[in-house]
Order: structure tokens, then sequence, then C-alpha cells
């Protein structure tokens, strides 16, 4: 992607991108001839910035942050070392849109001003000083406006997205408290050393893919058990009594 559209999709002006490009946090695009094409690095490690600057990095720390991880490793490396702090800084998939943008996700007439309003009650949506949308995670917004799109009314998937997040948060304790009573040293308490805090970051991380796949894999289970009982019954409802 050239320059504007690198900018377009990570939601900032041009002259960020180039701020950030002449300060060393981001590396320099493919160069085809005189034009510079970027990829999906550039765009992560944007979004990896911007993650850093809202909870309060200077560019000086962050460039110093970036440069204690990328040390030893290539350019090749560089998508993984910002998955690995994205991670550890629990980052989701921010991302900006404007209204024309946000609006043709999902069928006509689905999103309505009181809608976007209590979705931005619920943290999901925030309206910018410059008149864009930024969505907490890209996800909900692909997953929910796939919903409406099978016929599901917009606000039906926020009462589930309610009641999905205080699950999800019973199910997040839980894993927590295994983290806290079988993976944290005894002695953590004591202190712990910048060496033997960056293997709890990792293994927390793991935690977190595993029980990723767990949650996963169990609630799988669960709707083909429970889809497939509740599909049988309304088959045998509907079905043709047998008049032999």
């Amino acid at each position: 992607m050239r320059l504007d559209d690198l900018a377009h999709r990570a939601g900032m002006p041009t002259t960020t991108v180039r701020l950030y490009q002449n300060k060393g946090l981001l590396h320099g695009p493919r160069l085809v001839g005189r034009t510079g094409f970027y990829d999906e690095s550039h765009l992560t490690r944007l979004a990896l910035i911007a993650r850093l600057q809202d909870q309060g990095f200077s560019l000086a720390a962050i460039g110093q942050l970036l440069e204690t991880w990328e040390s030893g490793r290539d350019l090749a490396d560089l998508v993984g070392v910002e998955e690995q702090l994205d991670q550890l800084l629990n980052r989701r998939r921010e991302v900006v849109m404007d209204a024309a943008e946000l609006l043709a996700y999902f069928p006509a007439d689905a999103l309505t001003p009181e809608l976007i309003q209590r979705a931005s009650s619920m943290g999901l949506v925030e309206a910018t000083d410059a008149g864009r949308f930024r969505i907490a995670d890209q996800r909900f917004l692909e997953t929910g406006a796939a919903l409406v799109k099978l016929g599901v009314p917009t606000s039906v998937v926020l009462d589930e997205w309610a009641h999905l997040s205080r699950v999800t948060d019973n199910i997040a304790r839980r894993f927590i408290s295994v983290f806290e009573n079988h993976l944290l040293p005894p002695d953590w308490s004591d202190g712990l050393d910048r060496k033997q805090a960056d293997a709890l970051a990792a293994t927390l991380a793991q935690l977190q893919t595993t029980a990723r796949q767990v949650v996963a894999a169990a609630l799988d289970a669960s709707i083909a058990r429970q889809g497939s009982k509740r599909l049988g019954e309304f088959i045998a409802s509907v079905a043709p009594t047998d008049a032999s």
C-alpha cells in the first residue's frame, strides 16, 4: 500500500507517519522506482506505537523499548516482535473509520444513532475529535455485522455482547486464579528481576493463548451438542406423521 493508504488504515495523518519514520520508529517502505510501498508490518508497528502512546510512553521511550526488543533480530522478525509486545500489553484490534465506512459494514438502517450511543456506552465505539469512530476491537465489528446480516437485530447483538462480557469475565478470573495459584513463583512477593519478569509475562501470554483455544473448543462442542439436539426436536415437530 502507498503512504496515504497506510495512514488511512492506521487512522492517522500522513504527517504523523512521516514523523515516526523520521524518528526511526517506523522502518522505510519497499521502493519500486520512486514509489514506496508499505505492508502489514508497517500497519502493525503504527498500531503498537499508538497503543504505547496511549499508555503514556513518549516517542523517545517507545524508540528505546522497540530497540531493546529488536536487539539481535533482523527485519524479517519485525512482525513477530510487535505480536509479542501486543500480547504483553493485552492490545485489542482497534480500528478507526469514518461514519460511511462504519455504516457500510451493516445492512441499511441496521445502525441508528441510539444504537451507536448504546455501543459507545458499552465501550465498543468512541467518537473521535476528528469526527471519526474508534472501534475498540475490529473482531466485534466483523462478528457483529455478520450476525446482523444473518438477521439478528443489532439491539440483540448488543444484548448478547453485554451478557457474554460478564461470562468471559468469570472465565478470565478462573484462568488468572490458575496463574496465581500454580504459575507464580512462591517468592514472587520478594521482588522479581527483569529476566524473571519477562519470563512471567511470557508465561501469562502462553496461558492466554491456551485459554483462548480451550474456550473455543468447549464452545464448539457445546454449540454442536445443543444445536443438534434443538435441530432434532424441530425436525421431529414438523415431520409428517407416519399413517401406516
